[in-house]
């Protein structure tokens, strides 16, 4: 017969499994790569000094986020809060305050493949958070929640970083729920005027695993209306759709079954106690507030009784209740029948003594008894005969056995030790040796000394610059290795002390550097300034003293060519390099750069001093200051030189009757400065092409026959 209780919990797990008057609450299932939903932001969402987050979420996977806190559920964009989880599995709340993110993790995982429901408080003064109704981490700590502004949407996961798995019933609060109103938001959905209900989401807008494509919104169950815009969901497929979520009861489940019990049947709603079989209605409410109406047969079993005459030898044991009798008499147990109900059993009992002998002995080791037969252990051993009514008479031998002793004595041993039990004995080498003594319960005592060597061992790690010498300073070394060294006698038993070092001696690397510089170079070490090109040795040194780094270093000095060469009236920078960049300077006017006298050639045109500054191989360098003498030139007279056009528009025809030779012919502008300059070995007539500004300039030739300067009009 299956007993009663096994029996309503079968029934009751029946109702907990049965299809009948079931429903599922809807919920929506993110891909956890791109799918969310899009509040628009407005002053509710963006305003409570107090908050409540809270959702149900289930979820296979976790690692569809790339970091512990990087999985956001709901997420405010303007950062005033964020609520998620990660790939860690822990739950995150993160609120922005007026000098920084404060944020509370649990110490709590989630687990996959399960339901949880998590949730998220902040009352001013504490955050907490709370995982299927049970506060698991709290943050004191007092600040004003930030918010960027009042119209900062609030999104439903992260479509970067994503949230993989499933969500139903998610809320916001705008004050922080008590543990109790946790709970309660676990089993109860709010109407939507609830007080302080922010967004309320069911999940409840799509048909489950069927294709919605034409819903664009998540409805807000508030009285905010704060919808959801859809985005990235397929809503065609198990995944990324509407879903099923946690199944509920919702109507009454019917049922019937038998049951048999003693004396008396309390009915599961325990409403109601029967005495007599018969059939009887019962209504309980589900684990879901459902009711489950019963109809159940019951039928009352009996109790029964009984007598059995026993006999016994000093005493009887009650096999029922173990209770030990030792005087004749009437006694009664209580027991099961085989209808499950109580059965009393009398028993009349008459119990009959038996005849006993005592022997005692005390001995080492072992004793040999009346019997002869030979003990090793103490206690009390019964010989049985057989007497009248099988009531034994019994030969009681109480033994103690007192033992031989052992024990174990480590003695250090140098050069020798004496034995401590007997200082007629003396240990020279390690090993093992015994001693035999008598105990206080006058049985042997044996020692065992273990005598073991008195030297030390130790080791020594250590870093020289160089070599190292060993701490008895016998041996130097210059390498690095594993050495051993021996300290004699120096231990507190006056033995020696073996040490094992482990000894770094550093190796100064090795590098060759490359470099290139202006008028000096300073060695990495800092100890010498390099003027000329040349290659020279560095060495560093680490922080402990020791070559870290020897340098090969190939030093470039590169120098500007600062000379100046005058030709009549025209200073001509000496350098060759093409590439170079020139600035004339009036050293008379404290080195002040003349404008726009940037080329390789400068003509004065007036008394003075003048240095020019030198840009070549990306270093700067700037000449001595050159007294300048304007030069007699000598008038060619008599040369009959014509310039056409004039005015001209950039091209001019240069004609002279008389041929001149060795030419150098520049366009200086008013200021002196040198604007184009040619040179020829001899002039007849050319033409020449120039791209000058429109203005007056001055047109200068000089030869061998002599020196004139013309005016020229550019338009």
């Amino acid at each position: 017969m299956i007993p009663m209780k096994e029996k309503l919990l079968t029934f009751l797990t029946f109702l907990l499994l049965c299809n009948m008057g079931f429903s599922q609450r809807g919920a929506l299932y993110f891909d956890g790569v791109d799918d969310y939903l899009v509040i628009k932001g407005n002053s509710k969402l963006n305003g409570p000094a107090h908050i409540t987050i809270e959702t149900w979420l289930y979820s296979g996977n976790f690692n569809s986020s790339p970091c512990a806190d990087c999985a956001p559920i709901v997420w405010n964009q303007g950062k005033a809060y964020r609520f998620g989880t990660g790939n860690t599995r822990v739950v995150n709340l993160t609120l922005n305050s007026t000098s920084s993110a404060v944020t509370l993790s649990s110490t709590t995982v989630l687990s996959i493949n399960k339901w949880h429901h998590i949730a998220g408080t902040y009352d001013g003064n504490k955050m907490f958070i709370y995982i299927d109704g049970v506060a698991t981490d709290s943050l004191a700590s007092t600040f004003t929640v930030l918010y960027n502004s009042s119209t900062d949407d609030v999104w439903i996961a992260d479509p970067v970083t994503g949230w993989g798995g499933i969500l139903e019933e998610t809320r916001i609060w705008n004050y922080a729920r008590s543990k109790k109103e946790i709970q309660e938001s676990m089993i109860k959905k709010f109407p939507s005027s609830t007080s302080g209900l922010l967004l309320s989401y069911g999940y409840e807008d799509g048909i489950p695993y069927k294709k919605n494509t034409s819903v664009s919104l998540i409805k807000d169950n508030s009285s905010n209306g704060n919808d959801g815009a859809i985005n990235n969901f397929k809503l065609e497929d198990t995944v990324s759709n509407f879903v099923l979520g946690r199944s509920y009861c919702d109507t009454a489940v019917y049922s019937a079954f038998n049951a048999s019990q003693c004396l008396k049947y309390t009915m599961p709603s325990k409403k109601r106690t029967v005495t007599k079989s018969g059939t009887y209605n019962d209504t309980i409410i589900s684990q879901k507030g459902c009711d489950s109406i019963m109809t159940i047969t019951v039928t009352i079993l009996n109790s029964t009784t009984g007598t059995i005459i026993i006999a016994a030898c000093d005493s009887f044991r009650n096999p029922i209740n173990g209770s030990i009798y030792k005087r004749s008499g009437k006694y009664t147990g209580t027991t099961r029948n085989v209808a499950g109900c109580d059965s009393v059993v009398t028993f009349n009992l008459t119990i009959y003594k038996k005849d006993t002998t005592r022997f005692f002995y005390n001995e080492c080791n072992s004793a040999v008894l009346k019997n002869g037969k030979t003990v090793i252990y103490s206690g009390v051993y019964v010989d049985s005969l057989k007497g009248f009514r099988g009531c034994d008479s019994a030969v009681i031998h109480t033994v103690t056995i007192r033992r031989n002793t052992y024990a174990k004595v480590t003695l250090p041993v140098c050069l020798f030790v004496i034995c401590p039990s007997n200082r007629a004995k003396v240990f020279y080498t390690p090993g093992i040796y015994y001693d035999t003594l008598a105990n206080k319960a006058s049985c042997d005592s044996v020692i065992e000394y273990n005598v073991v060597s008195a030297s030390t061992s130790g080791s020594l790690s250590a870093k020289a610059c160089g070599s190292f010498k060993s701490p008895s300073g016998k041996y130097t070394y210059t390498k690095s290795g594993t050495y051993q060294d021996t300290l004699t006698g120096i231990n507190h038993l006056g033995c020696d002390s073996f040490i094992s070092i482990n000894l770094v001696i550093p190796v100064a690397a090795k590098k060759q550097l490359d470099v290139s510089d202006c008028r000096s170079y300073k060695v990495p070490s800092g100890s010498r300034t390099i003027t000329n090109t040349q290659q020279v040795m560095d060495m560093l040194k680490s922080k402990d003293g020791c070559d870290s780094i020897e340098y090969t270093i190939n030093v470039t000095i590169n120098r500007p060519n600062t000379g100046v060469m005058r030709n009549g009236n025209v200073l001509t920078a000496a350098t060759t390099n093409s590439s170079a960049q020139f600035q004339w300077l009036n050293c008379d006017a404290g080195h002040s750069a003349i404008s726009g006298a940037v080329n390789k050639q400068y003509a004065p045109g007036k008394n003075g001093n003048f240095a020019v500054e030198v840009k070549e191989n990306n270093c700067t360098d700037t000449s001595v200051c050159s007294a300048f003498q304007m030069v007699g030139i000598r008038d060619l007279k008599g040369f009959e030189i014509v310039v056409k056009p004039n005015p001209s528009n950039g091209n001019i025809v240069l004609q002279s009757l008389q041929p001149l030779h060795h030419v150098n012919i520049t366009i200086s502008d008013i200021q002196g400065r040198v604007v184009e300059n040619w040179q020829m070995p001899d002039l007849k007539e050319h033409t020449f092409e120039t791209k000058v500004n429109p203005g007056v300039y001055y047109l200068r030739i000089e030869s061998e026959e002599g020196i004139k300067v013309l005016p020229i009009l550019f338009e």
